[in-house]
């Protein structure tokens, strides 16, 4: 069994390589062609170095590149070797693009140069959350700010999400002087649709709805269930407090029928205990063929 595992990553490393590649390639002719020409700041280092540019003119290129390096560093001896060596690629690949690629940006701004800032911030944002969402899917990462974000969550017993939120914060401050609080807003804007992005792309979308029914009237919803042509499972269940046995009905239905099929649970039982949680992947079953997922 372990000898099978080490075989499946091995085959895996090259198409995660390649697809983490392509996308952070994507990332840094993103961000030449929409966040440096714009003065968008989405937190991270690059949005430190688009601050830099625009103050004391540095090449963002460098600037990540510096910052990268030195967050690798820290990663090294707060975090671990381990912690560290996750980042290594994708903090010198990113920097690299983001250098590589900016002649191809000034060729490319002709074609991009929006006319309403809001488009540009909602493709710029859209762009920015789908590649980064398939790198961490792909469990590679760009570096930069994550390590500190990591330290903050280790040393400080902060959470991660308050800890991004802290840190990407302050960036956002800093460019509402630089910047003005409207490009600041747009910021904003951007870092809500990379987090909603990450998370879709890490989870995909949920197109099934997942039942827990307890009830008193099993055959009636058995037979509800079976005209549905749905399947279904049942399992024994004992009260907290009662201490009554009781089968729970656990069954998986598509998110398109979700009102539907509560509304006719909760005719046939009024009184039945029911607990609804969005359902991402399934596998097998009765219904298999009807919920075709990636």
């Amino acid at each position: 069994m372990i000898k099978s595992i080490k075989e499946l990553k091995a085959k895996e490393v090259l198409p995660r390589f390649i697809i983490s590649t392509i996308s952070i390639f994507f990332m840094a002719l993103n961000y030449n062609l929409f966040f440096l020409r714009n003065d968008i700041v989405a937190g991270g280092i690059s949005g430190i170095a688009t601050i830099l540019y625009s103050i004391f003119k540095l090449n963002p290129g460098k600037t990540i590149l510096i910052f990268n390096v030195l967050m690798i560093a820290i990663s090294y001896l707060l975090l671990g070797p381990k912690t560290a060596g996750r980042t290594i690629l994708g903090s010198l690949m990113y920097p690299l693009f983001v250098s590589l690629t900016s002649p191809l940006a000034t060729r490319l701004y002709q074609y991009t140069n929006f006319k309403e800032l809001v488009i540009i911030v909602l493709l710029s944002g859209f762009i920015y959350g789908f590649f980064n969402g398939i790198i961490y899917k792909m469990d590679y990462s760009t570096g930069g700010m994550d390590t500190l974000i990591q330290i903050i969550n280790k040393y400080f017993k902060i959470s991660s999400g308050a800890s991004s939120l802290i840190v990407n914060a302050t960036i956002i401050f800093f460019s509402a002087f630089v910047f003005g609080v409207e490009k600041a807003a747009y910021g904003i804007l951007v870092i809500i649709m990379n987090t909603f992005l990450i998370n879709k792309i890490q989870l995909g979308i949920s197109n099934t709805k997942m039942f827990f029914i307890t009830t008193d009237k099993t055959a009636e919803i058995k037979s509800f269930l079976e005209k549905m042509n749905s399947g279904y499972t049942f399992m024994k269940t004992a009260g907290g407090h009662s201490e009554k046995t009781k089968d729970m009905i656990m069954c998986v239905v598509p998110t398109t029928s979700y009102y539907m099929f509560r509304k006719a649970i909760m005719n046939i039982d009024p009184e039945a205990f029911v607990v609804i949680d969005d359902c991402y992947e399934v596998y097998g079953g009765q219904l298999k063929e009807r919920f075709p997922f990636i």
